[in-house]
């Protein structure tokens, strides 16, 4: 018997995830079939909410709810120490140190030069004129 078109079309687009595969995303949709709709619902709202509020910052590129984010905006931060890193999870694992005080530059990828991407490519301008602007 095949499966209902909505559960499918849920597993299919369970399965566009990173890290998920077929039966990944087969096991997900059926938890979600179980779950109690109120949950689903506190799920579907936060998936929601993310897309419409959370955006990157128009001088870093860190994820932010606010532009410019929190680091940006800081006064105790210091502006001539530039940390570059790949994606914005990289600047919550260094906030967790308490250490780093300076500024951050997301790339939002990695830079490649044997592959050609490189300091210009898409999201991860970055120039010295750039720095100093923000």
């Amino acid at each position: 018997m095949p499966l209902p078109d909505p559960l499918v079309r849920l597993i299919e687009e369970l399965q566009r995830l990173p890290g998920i595969g077929p039966k990944g995303a087969q096991r997900l949709a059926f938890h979600i079939l179980r779950t109690p709709l109120e949950q689903v619902e506190r799920l579907a709202g936060a998936l929601r909410e993310v897309k419409e509020r959370v955006t990157y910052c128009t001088i870093c590129n860190n994820i932010t709810d606010v532009d410019p984010c929190a680091y940006c905006s800081s006064d105790g931060r210091d502006p001539r120490i530039i940390c570059v890193v790949e994606e914005p999870q990289n600047v919550s694992a260094i906030e967790k140190t308490r250490e780093f005080k300076g500024m951050y530059h997301v790339l939002l990828g990695a830079l490649s030069p044997l592959q050609g991407i490189g300091e210009r490519h898409g999201n991860q301008e970055f120039t010295e004129s750039g720095i100093r602007n923000s």
